[in-house]
């Protein structure tokens, strides 16, 4: 086997600091993440890992997860170039180390010789290129280089994703990916990035060191542990700086450091970002980080989040609520949904409660059932026990997206119109303020209860699942829009919650006509 040093002349490639760093902990942590600046040699150093495990084991598969075949044909091709460069220089290092590292095309497993640029990036882009390392005229070891979408599954052994920070549906993808290093206690995962552009992409929780975390200069990087567990060694452009690596002036090409680097930048957050490897805080996201982070910070022993899978686990959340409440107003918001398989969203029935200016989101309780007449009574449960707390008395309003199921939600406002005040709401009709200009009601109830929350008035569940599920909701063209997880979330808590904002603010009457029979108390708000 080759020595470093020998690997080092044959490929013309100096090894980082950082780099071989980022190795040694590779072989320490079954997962792991490599955050590091724009232009320092992620890629590189990722395929210089899976080339080690190729040499290591025969027969060993690495697959290589890019983003770049799933961003467009020009930066395609300029990852191509990039990816076929090491690739030679990697083709030496094996052959130094008795090995022979060949090209193939994955769909027929033919080997291929003497590839253009082009040839070389069509394969790239349909995701057909294969590094073969062979041990043997029989035995081969080989890296797949796939699309970074949640359809690249089927395969077992080491997983590298690449560029993660960009990848779309990125959620989906580790639930897909994930699996596969599940086989084998020796399979590996490595995450390689630069800090996402929207704080409310998933790398972000799942990379961005812990808050308060102190990191000095390193020629070698820092590592840290994320809130969610991996293990990620952070190398910035002041780290590189250090390193002997400099930035490099877009005019002239004179080398600089960083800090004049970031002086002549007109973007500081993107500088901020692709150099000082920073995690920033914004993006498309309605409800901005922090503001979550305080919000659930100050409702901890005061508010709670209940995923009801059962009877009793209802009945635990309406003692809790029973002995939470106090005397203040109270707001109720349900957000329906019909399930019919795993992965359907949620229902979300939220409780507000206002004491001063604050707004305490008690109880946000979720449950997903096909039975109609368990929800209702479900929904009947929540509104008496509000009902019978000790002072306060019932709640001022249930308001209840009737959207999509407006049979079911007119239904639901003839049986419980008796017990509390019932508003429709459709998220599609038009709404006019004065000086503003025309909007629907997802808009309205939407800003509403974001501006609750940047003006530092709610408290609420210090849950995960609910800070997850409102950072889905993006704001878009003025627009509140939100794209389904993996796991069923829809934005369904956000919405529940801002429908239990309107209706302990609102003093509006019910869209609808109601019926006749219902009682008077039904029908005035």
């Amino acid at each position: 086997m080759a020595t470093k040093v020998e690997i080092a002349k044959t490929t013309g490639f100096r090894v980082r600091a950082g780099q071989r760093e980022f190795e040694r902990g590779v072989e320490a942590h079954r997962i792991s993440g490599l955050l590091a600046r724009r232009q320092y040699g992620k890629t590189t150093i990722a395929s210089r890992i899976a080339l080690k495990k190729m040499m290591k084991i025969a027969g060993h598969t690495v697959i290589f997860g890019s983003v770049k075949v799933d961003l467009g044909r020009e930066i395609v091709r300029k990852e191509a170039d990039a990816l076929q460069k090491a690739f030679q220089g990697l083709a030496a290092t094996a052959q130094s180390g008795g090995g022979l590292l060949q090209l193939a095309d994955s769909s027929n497993g033919k080997k291929l010789t003497s590839l253009s640029a082009d040839d070389f990036a069509e394969l790239y882009e349909a995701t057909r290129l294969e590094f073969r390392l062979y041990h043997s005229n029989s035995i081969y070891s080989r890296t797949k280089v796939v699309a970074l979408t949640p359809d690249a599954v089927g395969e077992t052994g080491d997983v590298i994703l690449d560029e993660v920070g960009r990848a779309r549906r990125f959620r989906d993808v580790l639930e897909a990916m994930l699996p596969i290093i599940a086989a084998n206690p020796t399979f590996r995962a490595i995450y390689t990035t630069t800090p996402p552009p929207d704080d409310a992409h998933p790398s972000f929780d799942l990379l961005a060191p812990p808050i308060g975390a102190e990191l000095s200069i390193n020629p070698k990087g820092n590592w840290y542990k994320s809130e969610l567990g991996v293990h990620v060694l952070r190398i910035t452009a002041e780290d590189a700086y250090a390193d002997g690596i400099p930035l490099y002036d877009d005019d002239t090409g004179a080398a600089i450091s960083p800090e004049e680097s970031r002086r002549r930048s007109h973007d500081k957050d993107a500088w901020d970002r692709n150099y000082a490897c920073k995690f920033v805080i914004g993006g498309t996201s309605a409800c901005g980080l922090i503001q979550l982070d305080t919000a659930q910070r100050r409702g901890i022993g005061e508010c709670q989040f209940f995923n009801v899978g059962s009877d009793l686990e209802f009945d635990i959340a309406m003692r809790w609520l029973l002995d939470k409440l106090t005397a203040g107003p109270v707001g109720l918001g349900w957000d329906l949904a019909t399930t019919t398989k795993a992965t359907s969203n949620p229902s979300s029935f939220s409780v507000f409660e206002r004491r001063g200016v604050e707004r305490i989101l008690r109880a946000v309780i979720n449950w997903k059932l096909s039975d109609p007449d368990i929800a209702m009574e479900r929904a009947r449960r929540i509104i008496t026990t509000v009902a019978a707390r000790s002072e306060g008395g019932p709640a001022r309003k249930l308001s209840i997206d009737s959207t999509n199921e407006r049979y079911f939600a007119q239904r639901a406002r003839k049986e419980l119109g008796a017990l509390v005040p019932v508003e429709l709401v459709v998220a599609s009709e038009s709404v006019e303020l004065p000086g503003s200009e025309p909007m629907n009601r997802k808009q309205h109830l939407g800003g509403l209860l974001v501006s609750e929350l940047d003006d530092n008035h709610l408290l609420l569940p210090p849950e995960r699942y609910l800070r997850e599920d409102w950072r889905l909701v993006k704001k878009e063209k003025g627009q509140f829009v939100c794209e389904p997880d993996a796991d069923g979330k829809h934005g369904d808590t956000f919405d529940g919650a801002k429908l239990a904002n309107w209706s302990l603010n609102s003093t509006s009457f019910a869209y609808a006509p109601v019926e006749r029979e219902e009682t008077e108390r039904g029908m005035i708000l």
